[in-house]
């Protein structure tokens, strides 16, 4: 190495002298920049080398590049990361200016390739350099194979990126023509220890800890104890990356195209190495959850939560692995005790779907309490996706397996299990018995967890069977237990539950209060199946209160996670939210579409709207018939039933959205520009009036339901379809003083909610097409006026009517039932199912 840099440098050779001697003496008064390329091949001669002229040449700087460090006195190592890709969901702009597309976008040019700057032609670049984990001779591979297929074929084919992804440039080194080349390379330089670690460790999805790869990577050639150094160096050479996190333990990932590569090349190993690695995988896994399982139902809750979060991929990878095993055992008790976590993070579909699959497989059939376990896990995650039938049959199997057994603990559980599916099917007067039986095997200050959720059984039950006082004080007593357990989670259900018995009862500020606390907890812990009823029983007291905006928020809050999280018992209930608030107020039709979509969904379900929604809903059709007209109405609500949620919350109404009628072809507009705004859908028109209210995106994507994404793309084409380059510029011939000024907004909207400071940015363009709007879609104009006229209608007399009319009810109720002494010295009330208001919670509150 010495002679290389000599012969560079034209040091002469001083024969019987040693050339590193002669280097450092004719260098020591230098000032020079010496860079060392590409040393990982021979890393050693050039730590020596650097070492030497760093001690005898104080004016000479040194640059090394090497795929590990020299590991020399006064090093300063920096780590050149991959390139920036763009996350998921961003938009075009911000997909097209991430370093990794730019390299694509670049690289594809130089190749003859243009690429088009849609938004599926950006999602798939985007995507593509993410797979490719920014590497960038991995992305000028992928762009060199646009001259042969389009992007979305390249990206289908990166499963097999090895084959695929090769043709560089001829001009470069060997190991830089292919993938392949690039990977062999740095694979050759490792050891034969560092290879068996790395190939073991491909069996991780996502990240890992460092217990973990030391349980997974050991072997009959590695100890564990020799794991961390093999590591260690697998990070220092980049074939691992390690991550602090601060005060958490250290996490590390394999990059895919390193992973994909170790994978293979541990199959290569024969399917016994290979095997053991997946199995030392899978058992890892299952000591951590056997570990979580108790701790998930106390006060550790949230910690062990977010530690299972990191480690989701490889739990479902160890499950995988599970079912194509003989023994299905671990995989079985594996995914039940993941129980708590599928339920509370809104994974229970997927957690229903996989206990089912190693519960219906021929080998898991045998009546052990495994199955047992099992089978309770599997009915409470199927009563969560409202698949009664097979969780109760699960339920009676699993009983019949705990009783032979003589576990009272599990039978209880299942007991709770099946009272609360009978609760939910209306049959409450079955369920008591379960739930009385239950209580009386176990034991209260033991399990304080199981005392909450069949005291919380018992409450629901009373409270259909119109027992207020007995609900409420089981409320109450499982509250108690839910705080004494440190189940922050439960005790966010429970208070949900009380919540709603007290909106039934009409006391909307205790209601109010309660349902805020247990929707602020549900958030803290991101418990996301308690966010969705939380979100909408807190909408619904907002809307009883008057304070529509909020109640709206909410209700959109529920329905966008519901959606995400496949949770179908929800939907109808926040459509019907939306429907009775905001939404609808610029377009009678829309409202009553949603209410449509609203009772089909439950329709098909097997429901029917609980008593408190069906009454308010039924005002709130009133009130649209008399607006409307009754006919409209029917035709805007069946055009609902034949509407999927989403397709009833985009698509537009048939009829105008202020007087019921079709509009007409011609309105005057005094100087012909509704031809600008015909070029703007029904969506883009209202997302531009949230616009001009002073919504930001992410306001305005609540507000309607959609993504941020979404938004940005529906103004982009707004100021497309306008001939606009940005928001603030003038259509081509407006008069200036009429583009800025409120005055044009005027026939729209009060100039007090065009000017805030954040909506200044939007006033040109808004002023403008907002005019517009006003002329074409508000009505006829007023031949005593001016201007045009919005029709009138108070944007909160629908929720004042309804809550006039509740708390009518509900003083008449207090009238003919004055308050009793209760047995535990308080007040109480009972009433009659005919004189109470016909209010109850949602059937399907958590539990």
């Amino acid at each position: 190495m010495a002679v290389t840099v000599a012969d560079v440098l034209r040091v002469w050779h001083q024969p019987g002298r040693p050339v590193l001697e002669t280097l450092v003496e004719a260098l020591s008064e230098r000032s020079l920049l010496l860079v060392l390329d590409n040393c990982e091949h021979v890393v050693g001669a050039c730590a020596k080398l650097a070492d030497a002229l760093l001690l005898g040449c104080p004016e000479l700087a040194l640059l090394a590049t090497s795929r590990e460090p020299l590991g020399v006195d006064g090093e300063q190592v920096f780590r050149v990361p991959p390139l920036a890709v763009p996350a998921e969901g961003q938009d075009t702009v911000a997909v097209r200016a991430s370093e990794a597309v730019r390299l694509f976008e670049d690289r594809a040019a130089a190749t003859a390739v243009t690429l088009t700057w849609n938004e599926q032609a950006a999602n798939v670049a985007g995507r593509i350099c993410r797979r490719l984990d920014g590497i960038p001779l991995a992305i000028e591979l992928a762009a060199a194979r646009l001259r042969m297929m389009s992007a979305a074929e390249v990206e289908a084919r990166l499963d097999q990126r090895f084959a695929i992804l090769t043709g560089g440039s001829r001009t470069a080194l060997p190991r830089q023509h292919t993938l392949q080349a690039m990977v062999d390379w740095s694979w050759e330089l490792l050891t034969g220890a560092e290879r068996a670690v790395l190939a073991r460790l491909s069996v991780f999805a996502g990240g890992f800890g460092l217990a973990a790869a030391e349980a997974v990577a050991a072997n009959r050639d590695v100890d564990a104890g020799e794991v961390l150094g093999h590591l260690g160096a697998l990070v220092d050479k980049s074939l691992v990356q390690f991550g602090d996190i601060g005060a958490g333990p250290s996490r590390y990932r394999l990059l895919e195209t390193v992973r994909q590569y170790a994978a293979d090349r541990l199959d290569g190993l024969g399917p016994a190495v290979a095997e053991s690695a997946r199995t030392a995988h899978r058992d890892y896994y299952l000591t951590l959850a056997e570990t979580a399982a108790p701790r998930l139902m106390g006060p550790g809750k949230a910690e062990w939560l977010d530690r299972l979060d990191s480690d989701l991929g490889n739990v479902r990878t160890a499950i995988a692995f599970s079912l194509i095993r003989p023994d299905l055992k671990p995989g079985m008790l594996l995914a039940s005790s993941f129980r708590t976590y599928w339920a509370v993070r809104g994974h229970a579909a997927e957690g229903a779907a996989v206990l089912r699959q190693l519960l219906d497989a021929p080998g898991a059939k045998e009546p052990t309490l495994l199955r047992a376990k099992a089978l309770a896990a599997a009915a409470d995650l199927l009563d969560r996706t409202r698949d009664y039938e097979v969780a109760e049959e699960y339920c009676r199997e699993g009983l019949a397996i705990a009783d032979a057994a003589g576990d009272d603990q599990l039978v209880a559980d299942l007991l709770f299990e099946r009272s609360w599916l009978l609760v939910r099917q209306g049959r409450t007067g079955a369920a008591l018995p379960l739930v009385e039986q239950a209580l009386g095997l176990i034991d209260e200050s033991a399990d304080l967890y199981l005392t909450a959720r069949l005291l919380t059984a018992r409450s629901y039950a009373a409270y259909a069977e119109g027992d207020f006082a007995s609900a409420a004080r089981d409320a109450t007593e499982a509250l108690r237990f839910s705080r004494q357990a440190g189940d922050q989670s439960q005790v966010s259900q429970v208070l949900g539950n009380l919540g709603g018995y007290e909106l039934s009862a009409g006391d909307l500020e205790a209601a109010r209060r309660h349902l805020a606390e247990a929707l602020a907890i549900a958030r803290a812990f991101n418990a996301r199946d308690v966010i969705v009823h939380q979100a909408h029983n807190l909408g619904l007291a907002e809307y009883l209160s008057g304070s529509l905006p909020d109640a709206e928020r909410l209700f959109a809050e529920s329905l966008d996670l519901s959606n995400r999280l496949g949770m179908k018992g929800t939907r109808p209930y926040s459509l019907l939210g939306l429907a009775m608030t905001g939404l609808g107020q610029s377009d009678p039709g829309w409202s009553a579409r949603l209410h449509g979509a609203a009772d089909q969904a439950l329709a098909d379900l097997g429901e029917t709207v609980e008593p408190m929604e069906a009454q308010l809903a039924e005002l709130d059709r009133q009130r649209l018939r008399a607006e409307m007209g009754a006919d409209n109405f029917e035709t805007e609500y069946a055009v609902g039933r034949t509407l999927d949620p989403a397709q009833a919350l985009a698509a537009p109404s048939a009829t105008d959205g202020t007087t019921g009628q079709a509009p007409p072809a011609d309105r005057p507009d005094g100087d012909g520009a509704d031809a600008d705004v015909a070029k703007l859908t029904r969506r883009e028109l209202d997302v531009l009036k949230l616009v001009a209210q002073g919504l930001s995106n992410a306001e305005i994507a609540q507000r309607l339901v959609l993504s941020e994404h979404t938004v940005h793309r529906h103004l982009s084409n707004i100021l497309r379809k306008l001939g606009l380059s940005a928001r603030g510029a003038p259509p081509p011939g407006a008069r200036e003083s009429a583009w800025c000024g409120p005055g044009l907004i005027g026939p729209f909207l009060p100039a007090s909610r065009i000017w805030p400071v954040r909506a200044k940015r939007h006033c040109g363009v808004l002023a403008y097409l907002l005019g517009r709007i006003a002329v074409r879609r508000i009505g006829p104009r007023d031949s005593r006026s001016p201007t045009w006229q919005l029709p009138s209608r108070e944007p909160r007399s629908a929720a004042t009517e309804v809550k006039m009319q509740y708390q009518r009810k509900t003083l008449a109720f207090k009238k003919n039932f004055p308050p009793r002494e209760s047995s535990r010295g308080g007040t109480s009330r009972s009433r009659s199912r005919a004189a109470r208001f016909s209010a109850s919670p949602r059937s399907d509150w958590p539990r």
